[in-house]
């Protein structure tokens, strides 16, 4: 897992651009590149009704998720579609994986003009290991 000194380009440049750019960011265990996709805000649901809410836990979820290599198929290109329904400054994320899992997410756009997920429903739901031994970072759903 690595992480930078720079400060890591946020977000995408289009909603549908931003699975494509998890997956290269997972593949390359880039977890500042994965944090930057996700809004200082945003709320990404975990196992047993938990969240990690905030950059700090999001953070802590995704440095578990890939310590224990629970992302490797995001980042074996197993996503087969990545598609986004924009309104205004909100988008719907979908992809749908080569299982047939299917993945929904909340994206908005930053002032900068560049995408940023904001809620994450899916992604690490069914994940274990990304819940930390302190759930205080943590609220229940």
């Amino acid at each position: 897992m690595t992480t930078s000194e720079q400060p890591t380009t946020v977000g995408a440049s289009a909603p549908e651009e931003l699975e494509p750019r998890l997956a290269a960011l997972v593949a390359a265990g880039d977890l500042d590149g994965i944090v930057g996709l996700y809004a200082a805000d945003a709320v990404v649901s975990l196992p047993r009704g938990r969240e990690a809410a905030g950059s700090t836990a999001i953070r802590s979820a995704f440095a578990a998720a890939l310590a224990a290599g629970a992302l490797g198929p995001v980042g074996a290109g197993s996503t087969v579609t990545a598609r986004a329904v924009v309104s205004g400054d909100l988008a719907m994320t979908t992809s749908t994986t080569a299982d047939g899992t299917v993945r929904t997410q909340v994206a908005r756009r930053c002032a900068q003009g560049r995408w940023v997920w904001v809620r994450d429903g899916s992604r690490l739901r069914d994940v274990p290991a990304c819940l930390p031994v302190d759930s205080g970072s943590l609220a229940v759903a």
